[in-house]
């Protein structure tokens, strides 16, 4: 892990498209591991809790229901 201060601008900047590219697969990765659970039946409530959130909050963020 560098060291803020020892990385000037430009190279934490060079930096910002390679994290949000693993951001955003880790984000397809969460979304994939909770819809498989939820295929296989498990709650909401459980997946919430795995995660420490509420239900409801697991359900708004994967549901992908409106």
């Amino acid at each position: 892990m560098p060291r803020w201060g020892e990385l000037t601008d430009a190279e934490t900047l060079s930096r910002l498209p390679q994290v949000a590219a693993v951001a955003d697969q880790v984000a397809a990765d969460l979304r994939t591991w909770v819809l498989e659970l939820r295929r296989r039946g498990v709650t909401w409530a459980r997946i919430g809790e795995a995660l420490g959130i509420t239900r409801q909050s697991a359900w708004e963020r994967f549901s992908g229901e409106e």
